[in-house]
């Protein structure tokens, strides 16, 4: 008893000692606090919204090359399997992500299993599906363009439904006369034949295997890009990427194929023997799996929104996406907090829009000032663009830009990262009309931008938020007297 009520003495006996010797010792104790400490937010990354891609679909599985012999059959008759057909690169469109940053570059899917004896067919390598945002814009560097996949669910289906499987039956080859089992065996051989260009440019399709093929020759270049071969905008939606190769046959298709007998020492090889060994090539190269395509892409995302938001940094594009919807983006007081685009969803009765805020939009963005104007992209699929400018950035002496010059600049960027990209329907929102003087500068305002109706708002008191819900219906349900903001319309 009496050793256990000394230890805490012991300790302070303990303590005394090496504040004595040390004091950032007790600098260390007395700060001590067991109350968590308080980590401090991390900073927003960045949107993943362009993306390089390879990927290469599976291998498929070689034929088997088996005889069954029985007491009746000396020599025995074929039964090897055919090879499995490798897997695909899937792209899967989901709501589940918002951009590329899952993703990794080099993809390859599952390779075909080999076959077996007694007429078994190789298992179908795995797909590899990869999920990827609403809005994905799929150009083509290398590779076959992809082929859209119809909506189906593979989780209920039998193994010999999915896409690639084989349709014909192992006990159905059995019974197919020796004729059609030739024409199948050189059909495969042409197939083979073709796989193998797999750097040529100029691609067909062959509806019969569910893969492109190529047919120009190797020395021609391929460094050319193929913009907008295809997009994904609903969910659910899928797009083969990457095909698997075809399964090499087994020896139960080749036509009247048995087992050699077996040779004596002393007995002399048949004449033919040289045909037998061409024959024996044109086999092995027909058990052999092709090999999967390739496919390099350049996967780009672009927003699928009927309004974007465009503005100045800080001038209130976030906290108005907040008002007029239930959208949370981050708000700071101080330049570029938003690093990525973000949307909202504003409800009628009768419609839905979806409002896109990006990033703030400097003068000289298209020279890689600021956050550059690569995330403009988002708001080339939008019907309406709503141009938020700052009523209080040049009151009380503030060198910063007044309204009707935000907009001038706005309109120039715009236009520098796609033509015609700001003739649209569009409405302006000025915004701040809360701050001291901030309404002679909305009469100036609205003197020098004709043409176009104007806003007034305060987003953080949520003052003039429903006349600008009003005006946004009103411009995505097609008014006739919409117009969009030119640099004509502007005087500065």
């Amino acid at each position: 008893m009496w050793i256990a009520r000394a230890k805490p003495l012991l300790q302070l006996q303990t303590i005394r000692r090496r504040c004595s010797k040390s004091p950032c010792y007790v600098f260390s104790f007395l700060t001590y606090s067991d109350v968590p400490h308080k980590k401090s937010p991390l900073q927003e990354t960045r949107m993943r919204d362009r993306f390089n891609l390879y990927a290469k679909g599976g291998d498929g599985g070689n034929g088997s090359t088996s005889f069954r012999r029985s007491r009746h059959d000396r020599r025995g008759k074929p039964d090897g399997g055919n090879g499995g057909r490798g897997g695909d690169v899937i792209l899967e469109c989901s709501t589940a992500v918002w951009d590329f940053s899952g993703l990794q570059n080099h993809v390859n899917a599952g390779r075909g299993g080999h076959g077996t004896s007694k007429n078994k067919i190789g298992t179908r390598g795995e797909d590899k599906i990869l999920q990827v945002p609403i809005g994905t814009v799929i150009h083509l560097k290398k590779g076959e363009i992809p082929s859209m996949v119809e909506h189906c669910s593979s989780a209920d289906l039998d193994p010999w439904e999915l896409p690639g499987s084989l349709s014909t039956d192992q006990s159905e080859v059995d019974q197919l006369p020796s004729s059609k089992n030739t024409s199948m065996a050189e059909k495969v051989k042409s197939t083979h034949v073709a796989g193998h260009l797999s750097s040529c440019t100029e691609i067909t399709v062959d509806q019969s295997i569910g893969m492109n093929q190529a047919t120009r020759p190797q020395s021609e270049p391929t460094e050319e890009i193929r913009y907008n071969v295809a997009e994904l905008t609903e969910e659910g939606q899928r797009m083969i990427v990457a095909y698997g190769g075809e399964g090499g046959l087994g020896n139960v298709c080749y036509p009247n194929v048995s087992m050699k007998p077996k040779m004596t020492k002393g007995e002399v090889p048949r004449v033919n023997s040289i045909e037998d060994e061409a024959s024996n090539d044109d086999r092995s190269s027909l058990r052999t799996g092709l090999l999967g395509s390739e496919a390099v892409l350049v996967l780009e995302l672009k927003s699928i929104a009927d309004v974007g938001l465009v503005g100045m940094p800080n001038a209130g594009k976030s906290t108005l996406l907040g008002a007029i919807s239930r959208a949370k983006p981050a708000v700071g007081h101080y330049a570029f907090t938003t690093l990525r685009p973000n949307l909202g969803n504003l409800n009628f009765d009768d419609l839905s829009i979806t409002v896109a805020d990006i990033p703030g939009l400097i003068k000289g963005a298209h020279q890689n000032r600021g956050l550059g104007h690569a995330f403009l992209r988002h708001i080339e699929r939008t019907k309406v663009l709503a141009y938020v400018v700052d009523l209080a950035a040049a009151l009380d002496g503030r060198k910063r830009i007044p309204p009707w010059e935000q907009l001038k600049d706005l309109v120039l960027e715009l236009e520098h990262h796609q033509e015609g990209l700001s003739n649209r329907p569009s409405l302006v929102v000025a915004n701040k009309i809360d701050e001291t003087g901030a309404e002679d500068v909305f009469q100036e305002l609205e003197k020098r931008v004709e043409g176009i109706p104007i806003y007034r708002v305060c987003a953080v008191l949520e003052e003039g938020i429903s006349e600008v819900k009003a005006g946004l219906k009103m411009l995505v349900n097609g008014d006739e007297n919409s117009s969009s903001l030119n640099i004509e319309n502007i005087r500065c």
